[in-house]
């Protein structure tokens, strides 16, 4: 025989132990997956049986749900075997036989190891075939540089820890990124108006942006002009409808751009001109990149199916999410404010792991009407951070927080509930001056920067509003005067 001891493939290490082992750690201590799911994901285990249970399990906890062998069943196949047991019974193994909890995290570690050195072992063997076949269009250093960008992909991933890179090694692939994308239009998605830019900066991939503001206060409207926009200049666009229809969004969208009142669009009494304007619409949607989902009942988990799904099938750049009080929150045992919170820290990983921008919409709360009773100062109708669906601490997940503030409709509602009043001759009554007030800020609205973390807060330029057509549109030609309710 001529064969040689190399001429076998060794088997590849594994860590069946260690994942049997977190796995039922995780059955029997629900709380054990946290210690473990910021870095080890469903791909890491060796076992293709275990990543799944890994899966389900994770998806369960993140919604708040408890997980054991009972409530897991429906999720898997439990009548599949495993060996001589099926699923089930290898399920209930797992848990019987989990020796201690306290432990998940070095499990994990042992798992993720595990993963890096069959990643190291398949880059091994990848360099091994491109060197002694290397293709025309390579060299040498082609090589070396492509092998060396794997082990540094292997090195992060495999250690939680060695994202913390020396400065001196991130400063230079920062500032190539930078100049790169400084040039490059495409890689940033662009505004609708030019004050909002102003406001705001360029859309980013990655980031989360809150957009804030009252109900009615043209949330939708806004997005949905941004969306089309967006498609208009070639990026992928999608509108997550929660709030209304599907068919609702599209015909409020088709309205602004043919400006068309949507109620006549409704009743369908128009004429020919909106008729060939509408129809003209129609042909354009047709190559737009746009997308409109509409939901039910949803949770953080349908959203981040919906997206990736869409992502790998049609490719995302920007999501806006309609709205953030519509979404079921995850882990109902917790307090109010910190099932807000995980709501949005879900939504910013979301953005950051399909490297897509994700604007969500805040509904606010009435908290300035009880500022008004109590001071009776007209600043009292202008946002504030508070405001928000979960208060002011969602500020930390985000990245852009800006409200879009439109006094009138404020104003409006609360005329009617102003009290007589007597005043001295010639001076106006608190409820002549709110009527004043509502008739300056007839047809404007304001883009509020509350938070901008490539700039600096604070701006407040002022937009106009088509109530007609629920249509943005630019003042800059108008220049107009600055009005008290913005104030």
């Amino acid at each position: 025989m001529n064969a040689h001891p190399r001429d076998f493939k060794q088997p590849l290490p594994d860590a069946i132990e260690a994942e049997a082992a977190l796995l039922g750690a995780i059955l029997h201590t629900n709380d054990a997956y946290w210690r473990v799911a910021g870095f080890l994901k469903p791909n890491h285990f060796s076992e293709k049986l275990h990543g799944s249970l890994y899966e389900v399990m994770g998806t369960m906890i993140a919604e708040g749900r408890p997980v054991n062998p009972i409530t897991i069943k429906p999720y898997i196949p439990a009548e599949e075997m495993v060996g001589e047991l099926t699923m089930f019974q290898y399920v209930i193994r797992l848990f019987s036989e989990a020796v201690t909890t306290s432990g998940a995290y070095d499990y994990a570690r042992g798992i993720i190891e595990m993963w890096a050195r069959h990643q190291l072992i398949a880059a091994a063997n990848d360099l091994d075939a491109l060197a002694r076949n290397m293709p025309v269009d390579m060299t040498p250093e082609k090589i070396i540089g492509a092998t060396a960008d794997e082990l540094t992909r292997i090195a992060r991933e495999g250690n939680e820890r060695a994202a913390s890179l020396q400065y001196g090694v991130i400063l230079p692939t920062a500032i190539t990124k930078a100049a790169k994308s400084s040039g490059d239009a495409s890689s940033r998605i662009p505004w609708f108006l030019p004050e909002i830019t102003s406001a705001l900066g360029d859309i980013r991939r990655g980031n989360l942006i809150g957009l804030m503001s009252d109900s009615g206060g043209g949330k939708t409207s806004f997005s949905l002009q941004q969306c089309r926009f967006a498609a208009s200049q070639g990026f992928k666009s999608a509108f997550f409808s929660i709030e209304v229809t599907d068919e609702e969004a599209a015909l409020q969208a088709a309205a602004q751009q043919a400006h068309i009142s949507l109620g006549r669009i409704d009743a369908y009494t128009l004429n020919s001109k909106e008729t060939g304007d509408l129809e003209k619409e129609m042909m354009t949607s047709a190559e737009l990149p746009f997308y409109i989902v509409g939901f039910g009942e949803c949770t953080l988990s349908d959203i981040r199916i919906k997206a990736e799904a869409m992502v790998k099938s049609q490719g995302l750049d920007l999501i806006i999410i309609d709205h953030a009080k519509m979404i079921t929150l995850p882990n109902p045992k917790d307090m109010f404010a910190e099932r807000v919170n995980a709501l949005y820290r879900g939504l910013k990983a979301l953005a950051k792991t399909l490297n897509v921008a994700v604007v969500i919409l805040i509904q606010r709360n009435d908290d300035w009407k009880r500022r008004w009773q109590s001071s009776g100062s007209f600043t009292a109708f202008r946002p504030v951070m508070g405001d928000a669906y979960g208060g002011g601490s969602i500020k930390q997940a985000l990245d852009v927080w800006f409200s879009l503030y439109r006094p009138e409709p404020l104003f409006r509602e609360m005329i009617p509930t102003m009290p007589p009043e007597r005043v001295k001759e010639g001076e106006l009554t608190k409820k002549q001056i709110m009527v004043q007030k509502m008739d300056e800020s007839r047809g404007k609205a304001a883009i509020i920067n509350h938070k901008r973390r490539r700039g600096e807060p604070g701006q407040s330029p002022q937009i106009g509003f088509e109530a007609e057509f629920t249509l943005f549109k630019s003042l800059m030609e108008e220049a107009p005067p600055s009005f008290e309710g913005f104030d």
